[in-house]
């Protein structure tokens, strides 16, 4: 029988270049379901690039009509799945604080809740996939998909980052190297037998099919695609307004008032941190590093929703360092994306009696090398500082294997405890030269971000325009420029899939 294959194919369009290879070399049946824009969608509904036995349009099924939520069906999907969907729902950027536009009801929330749940459920049963091809789930509809399938025991297939992070000492490149899985940090004992799980000893050979890294960086960096962006957007009939409850309260006005807004708060806030954060490591002075996470980021949102409040985590840290020690924070350099944090954020970081606020330009290895201790919530700081000869803290697993010198943190409370262990903790080197070894050999190269910022400035004009209109022709196009980058991803997919069958 031939495999069924289930995508879910979102705004990044990379896993629309992965089911067209996919079917090329592999006798399946593809279904997929989109969740992409409206004049996204028109592309989908006509292409032939990939021949989907069926589809299924997100959007089209979820809050179509406004009754009240089935609250007994929620419970019995709690029950059914060992679910807490008030956790995952509360937690997501569209529901939580950070949405701009539309604040829901808990009714309205609920209604969503249960239209995506029977959506999914009616799919899977339907078509009863052998395997499910997605990205990590950012939101709280594509986590509940994700968690529903792993309750369900399909096979989910999802590209997980190794994790390995800017490390000098270590001599394999890391930014592209990526393994598929259906947990993002697996975290299983690093294997002592040189010849266990050992699967791609062929790792230097793949060099050959891969370009050598020059992709076009296009997310968000053009002054003029985002003057583009703009008049197109204001000379479209936007939609997504009336059909994706995500676009709901993004009237015209309201969109480029604020985001001509946020661009000057957000140089006002970048010339606060020029002038005001720390940019110079004290190499006297003894201190802990933690890494901020960005804000609105599925680390925290999705993964770790416990722990979405920094500044309590920075001011609980301080609170628990042993007497002599300061608290070095840094902030994430990503968080230009969402316009860096608040001024008043800040300041009430840099007011902690013992914390010192660096500047997101210092580099990352400097503020770790120099450090007693690194802790980090879900951050990859926490492997790297392994590779440094330091200890670490973690408030969970994280990575594809276990780091002795990385101590999860059970309970705020035992911080302190833990703190003071840690400190004392003594480096592994043969240790961390296998997880080194081991990491390196259990994942591919693949240059992902690279095609997806590609992906950003060809078709969403230069990552600024969700709803830009895709041709048929100039996908072709660009699924072929890519063909040798995408085809030796959708072997590594196959060649699990077969091992998983």
């Amino acid at each position: 029988m031939k495999p069924r294959v289930l995508f879910w194919i979102d705004q990044a369009l990379l896993h629309f270049g992965l089911a067209k290879f996919i079917q090329e070399n592999l006798d399946c049946e593809l279904y997929s379901i989109f969740e992409v824009t409206e004049n996204v969608k028109k592309f989908y509904e006509k292409q032939t690039i990939v021949n989907f036995q069926k589809q299924w349009f997100f959007h089209d099924y979820v809050y179509k009509n406004k009754s009240k939520a089935d609250i007994e069906y929620l419970e019995e999907i709690e029950k059914k799945y060992n679910l807490n969907l008030q956790l995952i729902a509360f937690n997501d950027r569209i529901f939580y604080k950070y949405n701009e536009y539309r604040k829901f009801s808990d009714n309205e929330i609920l209604k969503i809740l249960s239209d995506e749940i029977k959506l999914f459920e009616s799919i899977l049963d339907e078509i009863k996939p052998d395997f499910i091809l997605m990205a990590s789930y950012t939101q709280q509809h594509n986590d509940i998909f994700y968690k529903i399938c792993k309750a369900r025991g399909i096979k989910i297939l999802m590209p997980t980052t190794s994790r390995i992070g800017i490390l000098e000492p270590a001599s394999f490149p890391h930014s592209n190297r990526f393994y598929l899985s259906d947990d993002m940090d697996e975290f299983l004992p690093i294997p002592d037998d040189d010849g266990k799980l050992i699967k791609n000893i062929e790792v230097d050979s793949q060099k050959n099919n891969l370009r050598d890294g020059k992709f076009s960086a296009g997310f968000q960096v053009s002054t003029k695609k985002f003057a583009v962006a703009g008049i197109t957007y204001l000379l479209n009939n936007d939609e997504n307004v009336k059909t994706h409850y995500s676009y709901y309260g993004r009237s015209k006005f309201k969109v480029i008032f604020k985001t001509l807004f946020n661009e000057l708060r957000k140089k006002y806030r970048l010339n606060f941190m020029k002038n005001n954060l720390e940019k110079y490591i004290d190499d006297d002075e003894k201190y802990v590093y933690f890494p901020l996470h960005q804000d609105q980021e599925s680390i925290l949102l999705s993964f770790e929703p416990f722990y979405t409040n920094q500044l309590d985590i920075i001011r609980n840290i301080a609170n628990s360092l042993p007497i002599g020690f300061k608290l070095y924070v840094k902030e994430h350099p990503q968080m230009v994306n969402r316009g860096w944090r608040s001024i008043k954020d800040m300041k009430r970081i840099m007011d902690f009696h013992n914390v010192k606020f660096f500047h997101h330009s210092v580099e990352q290895k400097e503020m770790i090398k120099k450090s007693q201790l690194v802790i980090s919530i879900k951050g990859s700081a926490v492997i790297e500082a392994a590779f440094y000869n330091k200890p670490s803290i973690s408030f969970s697993k994280v990575g594809m294997y276990r780091l002795s010198s990385i101590s999860i943190l059970n309970s705020m409370k035992d911080l302190p405890k833990n703190i003071q262990k840690s400190l004392t903790q003594v480096i592994d080197k043969d240790e961390v030269k296998r997880y080194e070894k081991y990491a390196y050999a259990n994942t591919f190269e693949f240059p992902k971000y690279q095609i997806e910022n590609s992906l950003e400035s060809v078709f969403k004009i230069g990552g600024y325009y969700a709803n830009a209109e895709i041709k048929s022709a100039t996908m072709s196009e660009f699924l072929e420029k890519y063909r040798n980058e995408l085809e030796f991803f959708a072997i590594k997919h196959i060649e699990l899939m077969k091992i998983q069958s």
